[in-house]
């Protein structure tokens, strides 16, 4: 029995880091990241420079 609950205590322990680290990896690299590299609702506006004289849309 005391076999056993050192066990689980070594284990917990082992563990215990592994799950931090991953918490840390996917806050960080996971939503930092994904916050960053999204795309800006202003940064595709340009201001009378995506429009044609005769009001069409340019494609470029």
């Amino acid at each position: 029995m005391n076999l056993l609950a050192e066990a689980m205590n070594g284990l917990g322990a082992v563990l215990l880091q592994i799950v931090g680290l991953l918490l840390f990896e996917e806050l960080t690299f996971g939503g930092l990241v994904r916050l960053l590299l999204a795309p800006r609702p202003e940064a595709g506006k340009r201001n009378g420079q995506n429009h044609r004289k005769d009001g069409g849309r340019c494609l470029r």
